[in-house]
């Protein structure tokens, strides 16, 4: 098996062992490793952490053949791990998630589904895509943030029927930076304002790495335009 590519949202830890018996070791804090049985928040559980992929993978199901492979949801309740990713090797796109992203304290089923979004905005968001060398099928991680703002959200909140998608797609948003800031790996910058902050426009589109976690945030406070902090026309 080669794996052709991987995105991890934030940081991933021991792929590897992500369907093996783990035991989290205790002499070193800075490691995330969070079993089952120590589920930090009340809105996640193992039902709504294969649900909520199934669904939107289901209302994709079009766009997501049309990228020319099958897609294989991978995910794992057990694993004590944070992170997700899609990778595609085999002649298949796997969605990859460890049980560990789902159970941090601030985490919520919104957020939940951004996270998932996010991650099928790599297959079917479009341009601007990657360039590093066997990813470049994959979007880059703003558009990833933008489809799932603009396009993913949308019809994932309209097939539950909600009233007001608007300010659900900016909770969701929210909550999903807030709860991962912590833990991100790719920002100097953690800081995160829920108020319309002053970013400065971004002299060229950023295409192989990571906006900041305040200027991911600004394609779900406004999803109708790609956010400038990380976007050049």
């Amino acid at each position: 098996m080669k794996i052709i590519h991987l995105l991890a949202i934030l940081f991933l830890i021991g792929v590897a062992s992500a369907r093996a018996a783990v035991v989290c070791p205790k002499d070193n804090p800075g490691y995330f490793c969070l079993p089952s049985d120590q589920n930090q928040n009340k809105e996640m559980n193992s039902t709504n952490f294969y649900l909520v992929p199934a669904k939107i993978i289901g209302l994709f199901n079009q766009e997501i053949s049309a990228a020319g492979y099958p897609l294989h949801l991978e995910a794992n309740w057990e694993s004590p791990y944070f992170g997700a990713g899609v990778s595609l090797y085999d002649n298949a796109f796997h969605l990859m998630i460890l049980g560990g992203t789902a159970r941090v304290a601030e985490f919520t089923e919104d957020a939940y589904a951004a996270v998932v979004c996010h991650e099928i905005g790599h297959i079917i968001a479009g341009e601007p895509h990657q360039t590093i060398s066997g990813a470049e099928w994959s979007s880059s991680e703003g558009q990833s943030d933008f489809f799932a703002a603009s396009v993913c959200l949308p019809r994932y909140f309209k097939s539950l029927n909600e009233k007001n998608i608007s300010a659900r797609i900016e909770k969701a948003g929210f909550e999903m930076m807030n709860s991962f800031r912590k833990f991100d790996s790719n920002s100097k910058d953690k800081s995160l304002n829920r108020t319309r902050p002053s970013l400065p426009g971004t002299k060229e589109t950023l295409i192989n790495k990571y906006p900041s976690i305040q200027c991911r945030y600004e394609n779900f406070r406004d999803p109708a335009k790609r956010a400038a902090c990380w976007y050049r026309d």
